[in-house]
């Protein structure tokens, strides 16, 4: 992976984690 990459997928598992997070309460 690129590094660019790499930080787009992260962000978006932070955002789906911190999602399922709030809906899990």
């Amino acid at each position: 992976y690129n590094k660019a990459r790499q930080e787009a997928i992260t962000s978006e598992i932070s955002e789906i984690v911190g999602g399922a997070a709030a809906l899990g309460g």
